[in-house]
């Protein structure tokens, strides 16, 4: 799913917090919350997916899967919840507590633990489709890890893998660099170290910025954090976090990176003009759509781009189809979950129509070897699907219901410090990351 995280996070911090999940007594004692496996029916011959107003997928799947499946289009209801990702966040569970129909819903990566772990068992485990994880023998394991709960149950499928590159100028890089294919332009940002040292190189020799945004270099680190912020009960603040904030600190006084932020004109116009290099996106945010972050790279022009995997494996979104506990159209639910999940002939097909990243390795390794796919925003024509299909494999994390406000809460710490001023200094910044956590979850210590 397209993103526009961090203002949305903070702003609906209190309303989520008003929400009850399980997991934590007032002290600190943790727990899974297990599931039950609902008796689903087909009492129902119409399918009706919750999703937010803005989400820019739900339409075309829905088109794709009629056409595909034979189902009349009046038989898929968008049931919209919010206009925006964190409204459906924090409204489905009034939603759900209501009489409106409800088969499906779907949640972005950063909250779908929030309805996977809830103890007011609004969802129920893909079991009760007689789903498992031996069904999707080749989603990327990121993806697995996301879509199961705290208690070992798998909850949420998705279509989408969305791992990401660093998108930059093919015509600057070749002008200030002397670049000329992404596996030169990897070379050059292939690790951390070699990516300070030609950001180095940019800044000193032609005042021009490696990345743009804090916002891109955040998407990337945070996926590096192995360990939960939240472990028995506690924030856990560590090196992993207090060198984030060092690491953005240097590169904005020494330029490697630019003030901007994203989601902003100013954010593509310094990559327009030549102020910064590139930046990071995701699958979804380089298809050649109109509106992608990877348009508003390129503005007018075409073939001006590169794209190259960058110094870590990463992802930035995706959403979870997750199967309520009042499903009453088993039998759809299930068509639905296959069509995009598991059945390799439409997951292809829908791929190459809709340039989403599908969550199949096996079915993008083939896809990837379409030559007849072609971007025109990259130089030569070059497919993103060909640089970043094999990267998904790589990316590793691990994701709790707090995420999703909490690491909108450090990365606004970090932003206040290293970019605003706000913050005098990185203790600064940490207390006020903690004060956040604690405004929103007065469970934690």
């Amino acid at each position: 799913m397209k993103k526009r995280i961090l203002a949305g996070v903070l702003a609906s911090a209190a309303a989520l917090a008003a929400v009850s999940f399980s997991g934590c007594n007032n002290d600190g004692a943790t727990g899974p919350h297990t599931l039950p496996v609902a008796e689903l029916t087909d009492d129902d011959d119409t399918l009706t997916i919750l999703a937010w107003e803005t989400n820019s997928d739900m339409q075309g799947l829905i088109d794709y899967f009629c056409e595909a499946t034979g189902t009349p289009k009046e038989k898929v209801v968008w049931a919209k919840v919010g206009a925006k990702g964190e409204d459906a966040r924090d409204n489905y569970g009034a939603y759900l507590d209501g009489s409106g129909d409800a088969d499906l819903i779907f949640c972005d990566a950063d909250w779908t633990a929030l309805y996977a772990n809830n103890e007011n068992d609004y969802v129920t485990p893909l079991s009760s489709l007689g789903l498992s994880e031996s069904d999707f023998p080749n989603a990327y394991p990121y993806t697995i890890k996301v879509g199961t709960n705290e208690a070992g149950q798998f909850v949420g499928a998705t279509w989408q893998a969305t791992p990401g590159g660093f998108v930059y100028r093919a015509d600057y890089a070749e002008e200030y660099l002397g670049v000329k294919t992404p596996d030169e332009m990897q070379a050059l940002v292939k690790d951390w170290d070699t990516f300070e040292q030609t950001a180095e190189k940019l800044a000193t020799e032609h005042g021009v910025a490696l990345c743009a945004t804090e916002g891109g270099l955040w998407q990337v680190k945070q996926c590096e954090r192995t360990s939960q912020w939240v472990q028995d009960g506690k924030l856990v603040v560590d090196s992993f976090a207090t060198d984030f904030i060092d690491m953005v600190k240097k590169y904005v006084d020494k330029g490697y990176v630019t003030k901007e932020t994203q989601w902003s004109d100013p954010w593509y116009n310094v990559i327009r003009e030549g102020k910064a290099l590139g930046d990071f996106a995701p699958t979804w945010g380089v298809v050649d759509n109109g509106t992608s972050i990877a348009n508003n790279f390129a503005g007018d022009e075409t073939g001006v781009l590169g794209l190259c995997e960058g110094p870590a494996s990463w992802y930035w979104g995706g959403t979870y189809m997750q199967v309520t506990s009042k499903c009453n159209s088993k039998s759809l639910a299930k068509k639905w979950i296959e069509t995009f999940s598991i059945n390799e002939d439409t997951m292809a097909e829908y791929s190459k129509k809709s340039g989403d990243l599908m969550n199949n390795s096996k079915v993008m390794e083939e896809v990837a070897k379409d030559t007849t796919l072609t971007n025109k925003l990259f130089k030569d024509g070059i497919h993103q699907f060909g640089v970043l299909y094999k990267s998904a494999d790589k990316v590793n994390l691990s994701v709790t219901k707090y995420d999703s406000v909490i690491k909108g809460a450090f990365n606004q710490a970090v932003q206040d410090y290293a970019i605003n001023g706000k913050h005098a200094t990185v203790d600064d910044a940490v207390a006020a990351f903690k004060a956040k956590v604690s405004e929103t979850y007065g469970e934690i210590v």
